[in-house]
């Protein structure tokens, strides 16, 4: 029970924690808007090029002129006068002035005219100016663009105080010949009136039970962990409105400037084409589509999420604009606002706690928890949070088109066929640990099994390169073609190579398990007259029976796990047959090759039951070795 020189601080702790709530839903907000205002202005930039005019070609030099000769006089009474000198040529015109990189590329009344025409579409969501060099157009009393903003811009896009600005570039992509600033006007961030989120009235919910809970009613502390799991929520529901709203408005915005590209990119009379457009939205995605509504829609491509605006571009010419949803990243900002909304809740608790224990334990419970606390943030941060993220994307969406996608079979049988080798190695790891135990006290005994027991320790990379370089010099000497570009023999290579390299840590701990065995079993079982073999069977195999199961359920686990030797000698082939695609490979082509993180972590997720399965039974045979043990 939190007494009354606690309250302050645990109520002090839960208006911290709403602000610190606040503040995060603040700079995310501010952080979409920022994406928005950037790509938007990319967007614009690339209109204004190309439906801006170059100049027109400079005029040709007019002829130089004819010289000019005296008169010849006429008559015999006149004398015969000398000739005169011919006169000097002219000079010729000086040439004309050198034209600025942004005269070279625009015509500067065309692009005035594009420029100003920005300001007059009908709901557009920004403020928008257009440099020509540093002079601006659309507004010609604002302030010019400095010439150092200028060179800046040939690293990149910048963002200044609400301004995103992008440069301007020449028709070959080289040379920085203006600016795009834009400028996104306030939009609402919610439903609630005034344009407001959830997060405010989450927050004031949760302030208030905090008070509750510290001043009047401390037993009820439950409600205010879900007081703060509602404020989480609610400020999680605002971060993704305000990734979504990012996306809505350039799909809204840039579907009027193909509209307007549509009308202003072809010749008369010709029709624009869909490739013309897609050059505007390197970005995203434009196909021929159908009419649809007005507002932006979430549809899937391919099992992947995708925002979709239907454009009308001509006369019963629809297309749609496609590209992906920036709420589909918001699940991260999870990370922050969870901590965030509990810091009050863990607060109470704390109090509670400090207030019941001894002032000694508490500094050493202190200590301890200093020296866990970095282990546990990188657990979190890199191992509890990507699972977590990894089951939010691989949706129930996901699944159905997982399990249509022959690929997956394929890739499951393949792994399900490699895992056989585990019979044989665990068969020959018996073998060899039963004569290493025979020899145990002999040189040659521990030579054999450090022989053994190398592969197991080296590298898996050095491994596979190993067996690809003798594979490749005629598979094992056998004067064979190579075992891995045979379809046939591909799986089974690299079933030897696996053989090869974990036989010798599972004669390990088949060889720990004969040790452990006492020698009076085998001595009563020679006085009852039975030889070798039966003592086999009947002692050392029951014996290392749940030894056994440990290790083939191990095996059976690591086969399905099975990544580095495929990549390193198959990359899933031989193609096209993939006679070796296995299933996290499958996973690992799918996340960074088709770049389909959904259907990937769906995958994932179900090969996680896969080991589940697998993994129950080996934890319920340790638990009962150690109950026995």
């Amino acid at each position: 029970m939190t007494s009354s020189r606690w309250a302050p601080a645990a109520a002090g702790a839960a208006c911290f924690a709403a602000a610190v709530t606040l503040l995060v839903v603040t700079v995310a907000q501010h952080r979409y808007e920022r994406a928005f205002g950037l790509r938007m202005a990319g967007t614009t930039a690339a209109y204004v090029t190309a439906v801006a005019p170059p100049p027109p070609p400079p005029p040709p030099p007019p002829p130089p002129p004819a010289p000019r000769r005296p008169p010849i006089p006429r008559g015999r009474h006149r004398p015969v006068r000398p000739l005169p000198p011919p006169l000097p040529p002219p000079a010729p015109p000086l040439p004309p002035p050198p034209l600025s990189p942004a005269a070279r590329t625009f015509d500067l009344a065309s692009l005035l005219t594009q420029a100003r025409a920005l300001t007059t579409l009908p709901g557009w969501s920004s403020e928008v100016e257009v440099y020509f060099g540093t002079a601006p157009l659309v507004d010609a009393t604002a302030p010019p663009l400095s010439p150092e903003d200028l060179a800046r811009l040939a690293t990149g896009a910048r963002w200044r105080n609400g301004v995103a600005l992008v440069p301007l570039m020449d028709r070959d992509g080289e040379e920085v010949v203006g600016a795009v600033a834009l400028r996104p006007r306030p939009a609402p961030h919610g439903p609630l009136p005034g344009g407001l989120g959830f997060i405010l009235p989450a927050a004031m919910i949760a302030v208030w039970w905090a008070a509750v809970t510290a001043f009047r009613e401390p037993s009820r502390r439950s409600r205010y962990f879900g007081a703060a799991l509602l404020l989480a929520l609610a400020a999680y529901l605002d971060v993704r409105a305000a990734a979504r709203q990012s996306t809505d408005r350039w799909l809204v915005d840039t579907r009027r400037l193909l509209q307007e590209a549509a009308t202003r990119l072809p010749p008369p009379r010709v029709r624009v084409s869909i490739s013309d457009l897609a050059g505007l939205v390197r970005d995203a995605e434009i196909v021929t589509g159908e009419p649809g509504e007005s507002a932006p829609r979430r549809i899937r491509v391919r099992g992947e999420p995708r925002a979709v605006v239907a454009v009308l571009i001509g006369q019963q010419r629809w297309i749609e604009l496609r590209s992906v949803p920036a709420e589909i990243d918001a699940p991260r900002w999870l990370i922050v606002l969870l901590p965030c909304a509990l810091l009050g809740p863990l607060t109470i608790l704390g109090l509670g706690w400090a207030e019941r224990t001894p002032a000694r334990r508490r500094r050493e419970t202190v200590t301890a928890w200093g020296f866990l606390a970095p282990a546990t943030v990188h657990l979190a941060v890199f191992t509890v949070g990507p699972a977590i993220f990894a089951v939010y994307l691989a949706s129930l969406a996901n699944v159905p088109a997982l399990l249509r996608d022959p690929m997956t079979w394929h890739a499951f049988v393949n792994s399900a066929a490699y895992a056989l080798y585990v019979p044989v190695s665990i068969a020959l790891a018996l073998m060899a640990a039963l004569g290493v135990h025979r020899y145990r006290n002999h040189w040659g005994g521990r030579l054999v099994s450090v022989a053994f027991l190398l592969p197991y320790v080296a590298s898996v990379v050095a491994i596979g390169l190993l067996w690809q370089a003798m594979y490749r010099a005629g598979s094992l000497g056998l004067g064979r073609p190579d075992w891995l570009s045979n379809p046939r023999l591909a799986l089974p290579a690299l079933m030897l190579v696996s053989v090869w390299a974990h036989v010798g840590g599972q004669m390990l701990v088949f060889l720990a398990a004969l040790q452990a065995i006492p020698q009076e079993y085998f001595d009563a079982a020679r006085v009852d007259g039975g030889n070798a073999w039966r003592r086999f069977w009947r002692v050392t195999v029951p014996l290392l029976r749940p030894v056994t199961w440990f290790v083939f359920l191990t095996g059976v686990i690591g086969a399905f796990q099975m990544f580095t030797l495929v990549f390193v000698l198959t990359q899933g082939g031989p193609l096209p047959f993939r006679s070796s695609d296995v299933l996290v490979f499958r996973i690992y082509q799918t996340a960074f090759g088709s770049q389909a993180l959904g259907v990937a972590s769906a995958l994932a997720l179900m090969l996680g039951v896969i080991l589940l399965i697998f993994k129950w039974p080996e934890l319920r045979l340790l638990r009962r070795q150690t109950r026995h043990a």
